[in-house]
């Protein structure tokens, strides 16, 4: 399992929508998510775009590390980072761009570098027809249309103003 991950690697979630004219070798890795083989990303970014689809880059690095006792579960634990990462990204599939191994205080680990890619048949990211309802839009005046509403007397402006003078403050008007 560890020997499939290097630089170069290429992950891709278990159940994507892909072009039916597009052939790849995948291999199972973990839970969900299979490894791409015998594909490099340019290779397979001209594949998916020659049958009309989209091969998203995201720019933004995802970084992973993973302490163990052993190589392979060292790599493991910094892919799953990786991958908990790129799902939060609603992404399909990612490629490791760095591969370190290290250790710090005599304890080894693996530290990743990947980026999000995403496969898909729309040219705009999560084309809206293929997302769920969203959130309705509320424009930044609708917030003060709304009444202010407080869990305490003692915390409107005017009462807390009138105690203040009440007390022996003094209000200047200028």
């Amino acid at each position: 399992m560890t020997d499939r991950i290097r630089v170069g690697t290429m992950l891709i979630e278990d159940g994507t929508h892909m072009p039916e004219s597009l052939v790849v070798d995948i291999e199972h890795y973990s839970a969900g998510w299979s490894s791409i083989m015998g594909s490099t990303s340019v290779q397979l970014g001209k594949e998916i775009e020659n049958a009309g689809w989209t091969f998203f880059y995201m720019a933004g690095e995802i970084r992973g590390s993973g302490f163990g006792f052993s190589d392979q579960s060292r790599t493991a634990r910094a892919v799953a980072r990786v991958i908990r990462a790129v799902k939060r990204e609603n992404c399909n599939c990612l490629e490791i761009t760095q591969m370190r191994r290290r250790s710090f205080l005599g304890l080894s680990y693996t530290s990743l570098v990947a980026h999000a890619r995403h496969i898909q048949k729309s040219r705009s990211f999560h084309d809206l027809s293929n997302m769920p309802i969203r959130i309705p839009f509320r424009s930044r005046e609708w917030l003060y249309d709304q009444p202010a509403t407080a869990r305490s007397e003692s915390l409107f402006a005017g009462k807390a103003l009138q105690t203040w003078e009440n007390e022996g403050g003094v209000t200047c008007l200028s």
